[in-house]
């Protein structure tokens, strides 16, 4: 009996292979596929869409580089400038010459960047002359030293150049010599400033 009773229930089909009818007629029996036990599977992240890039004076120049020049590499560094290096000088080396009572003024160009080291190669010069002593040095800004230094070779006619025309001598009256020179300086600079500005505006007006 025990037997027959096992032969039994081994022939019993299981529940999860119930035989179906197939389409073309053929018994199939259907299988759940197992389900895995697990995490969720992460959905893809999304396509990721390139910033635009900032314009502004730094990156300007990498984007440039990049559309013209076909190139990642960012552009060599521009040094920077001083704006106060361009600023121009008409300069003097005021002396006295006690021999001749005479004030004698070496008229020179130089700029913000060079004064110093100018007015020290001058004064070189005249260090060991004994018949000299160095008063004082003299600096007048100006929009166009080299322009100024013409006007006063051609305006200062009551003096005595030398013939580089760089260096002149007054008569000495007093102790205000070198502040009467440097005050004609002034002068012929605020000429030269009205001359220049009357040109700017020449040329505005006639759209040169």
């Amino acid at each position: 009996m025990e037997d027959q009773a096992n032969n039994t229930t081994s022939s019993n089909p299981k529940p999860s292979e119930t035989p179906v009818l197939n389409i073309s007629g053929k018994v199939e029996t259907t299988q759940k596929t197992p389900r895995t036990m697990g995490k969720k599977k992460a959905d893809p992240p999304p396509p990721t869409v390139p910033e635009t890039p900032k314009i502004n004076p730094t990156t300007f120049p990498v984007i440039m580089g990049r559309i013209l020049l076909k190139s990642n590499d960012p552009p060599e560094p521009v040094s920077k400038m001083n704006l106060s290096d361009f600023k121009q000088y008409l300069c003097l080396l005021c002396m006295d010459k006690p021999s001749k009572r005479k004030l004698v003024s070496h008229m020179f160009i130089s700029n913000e960047k060079e004064l110093d080291s100018d007015f020290l190669k001058v004064r070189k010069i005249y260090e060991n002359r004994k018949d000299l002593k160095i008063l004082e040095q003299v600096t007048v800004y100006t929009l166009c030293a080299r322009s100024l230094f013409h006007r006063v070779q051609m305006k200062l006619t009551d003096v005595e150049w030398n013939k580089q025309r760089n260096i002149f001598e007054t008569d000495r009256i007093g102790e205000r010599d070198v502040w009467n020179v440097t005050s004609r300086l002034y002068d012929l600079e605020n000429e030269e400033t009205e001359k220049l500005f009357n040109y700017a505006k020449f040329l505005s007006a006639t759209n040169s």
